[in-house]
């Protein structure tokens, strides 16, 4: 009975998504200006690359040459 106790107390944390954003995916291969839903432990940003693809990423790629980054829901359109 604990244990079953101790896992229904645990359960939020293992699952508890913390960041939330929305961007648009494009890549060359599936995803055509497609709306991602990104959920992470860690905060991400949308980004867009000087070759056309855009995402969701963690924000210590944002400091990368030719990626442009944005943290606003849907931010990277253009």
């Amino acid at each position: 009975m604990k244990f079953y106790l101790l896992l229904l107390l645990l359960l939020p944390l293992c699952t508890a998504q913390k960041h939330h954003i929305q961007c648009y995916g494009h890549d060359f291969l599936m995803l055509m200006n497609q709306p991602l839903d990104c959920k992470s432990k860690v905060q991400q940003a949308c980004y867009s690359r000087e070759t056309g693809e855009k995402g969701c990423t963690r924000l210590e790629f944002c400091s990368r040459p030719g990626w442009t980054c944005c943290h606003t829901n849907l931010c990277n359109a253009d």
